[in-house]
């Protein structure tokens, strides 16, 4: 017999992630946690890449020329980075609204 209501797709979350180890020259200081909801990572992580691209236009304006460009280099790395994770969120808004 076929269910007339399918299940819902599993929940995405994330997975322990450790960071800031200063590359390598000690344990990790900090760590994603496991299980939290991906769209809220992905709210989080959102609002996080807003500060870094404030931050990296103020740099941007203030560099001189040798500095400027790789400002501006991880300026458009960052305004990818922003564009994919907003992409991602309204995504997961849209296929939650159509249910």
């Amino acid at each position: 017999m076929k269910k007339s209501v399918p299940d819902p797709p599993p929940r995405l979350t994330t997975v322990h992630t450790h960071f800031g180890t200063c590359n390598d020259s000690h344990k990790p200081l900090f760590a994603v946690c496991p299980d939290v909801d991906i769209e809220d990572a992905l709210v989080h992580l959102s609002v996080t890449l807003k500060a870094a691209f404030e931050t990296n236009i103020q740099i941007c304006e203030m560099a001189d020329r040798s500095v400027g460009d790789l400002a501006w280099s991880s300026y458009h790395s960052l305004e990818i980075s922003r564009a994919l994770v907003e992409s991602l969120l309204n995504g997961i808004a849209g296929q939650r609204a159509g249910r």
